[in-house]
């Protein structure tokens, strides 16, 4: 089953609600997006339990820099989704809708490719570990961090997190649905090229361009809307990837100072890969989407001839940006992860450093 049927949309719709970041579902009866007063009881209440789990967090961990930081980023994201839940805009709900009824009317059964495939298949199961992860195993790890009151902070870990892995789930999601529409469109104009007998040749090509027209201010809403929330997401992978690095070389530089078991090593090591490359997969998409908007410049530019407003076209695609930009500032991209990985592991070394003699002692 792909990531394009009306059920699945539906599943991740209701996940996303579920967890306080919508006040609506996609229906797959109608076909349309639904919401509901239940709905909105339902997010004000979460939201209000979001905002009393952040806050005794941030207050029982105040002397704990490691989760205090780790509460301090997962808040930034909360208070990103709680804002686009409830602006009267509803700019990701028309993003949304905007993709699912591109994806429905013009490319609905039609297949992905191997390589968005492979990405999609790849993220669910990443997605799958990290939940059996945090609600499993992570538990018996924090138990060490968070002794007093734990239950109760376990609670509020939950519902916090829950609702970053909802916000990134939803990112990666919204962002490879616009690689396949952009991928489809190329495929449909590389078709018409290949055919140069066929009737109402330009008249094709045309329509393909109107598509496209409608996927580049759908592009343009996806980074306007979507920049707050991945950055916060990012800042939060970034310190996990310290944190959890940090017990790695502590392991490593002084394994007597560190009180965990064998199996919780074992976590430890595997909660920092998995982490890593969840990061290079969400930031790979973003490689896809770049190369297939790469490739529909070069179809463009071998079409220019048919007509003068494909070469109108050719010049406000070059105009608008070639890769996924977040709040017109960073770029988001495989560079980006190598980025935060390097400094990430640069800021847990100079951590070791300065605690090191402490450690020994």
């Amino acid at each position: 089953m792909g990531v394009t049927s009306s059920q699945l949309c539906s599943l991740l719709t209701k996940f996303t609600a579920l967890n306080g970041l919508s006040t609506y579902y996609f229906d797959p009866k109608t076909n349309a997006f639904r919401g509901s007063w239940k709905l909105k009881i339902y997010c004000a209440i979460h939201h209000a339990l979001c905002v009393l789990a952040l806050a005794h967090m941030s207050y029982s961990t105040l002397s704990n820099m490691r989760v205090s930081v780790t509460v301090l980023t997962i808040g930034g994201t909360m208070a990103c989704c709680v804002k686009s839940c409830w602006e009267k805009a509803q700019g990701i709900r028309k993003l949304a809708r905007g993709l699912v009824n591109m994806e429905q009317k013009y490319f609905a059964g039609r297949p992905s490719g191997l390589l968005l495939k492979f990405r999609y298949y790849m993220k669910i199961t990443f997605c799958s570990i990290t939940l059996l992860r945090i609600h499993l195993i992570q538990p018996i790890y924090m138990r060490r961090l968070l002794p007093s009151q734990f239950y109760l902070n376990m609670g509020a870990y939950w519902l916090l997190y829950n609702m970053l892995l909802a916000a990134a789930l939803g990112f990666y999601f919204l962002l490879w649905e616009m690689c396949r529409i952009q991928k489809l469109i190329n495929d449909q104009m590389t078709l018409i090229l290949a055919r140069s007998g066929q009737r109402n040749r330009l008249a094709k090509m045309q329509h393909c361009l109107r598509l496209y027209s409608k996927l580049l201010l759908l592009c343009d809403q996806f980074n306007g809307q979507l920049g707050h929330v991945a950055i916060w997401v990012l800042a939060c992978k970034s310190w996990f990837q310290i944190t959890y690095g940090y017990e790695i070389y502590q392991m490593v530089a002084a394994p007597k100072s560190i009180d965990l078991s064998t199996s919780m090593r074992v976590f430890v090591i595997f909660s920092y890969i998995l982490d890593a490359m969840n990061l290079f997969v969400g930031t790979d998409i973003s490689e896809l989407f770049s190369t297939f908007r790469a490739d529909s410049r070069r179809i463009l530019r071998e079409t220019s001839r048919l007509d003068r407003l494909l070469s109108m076209f050719a010049l406000k695609l070059a105009l608008h940006p070639q890769r996924v930009v977040l709040l017109n500032v960073f770029t988001f991209d495989r560079k980006l992860t190598l980025t935060l990985l390097a400094k990430s592991t640069l800021y847990t070394i100079c951590w070791l450093q300065s605690d090191y003699n402490k450690l020994k002692a």
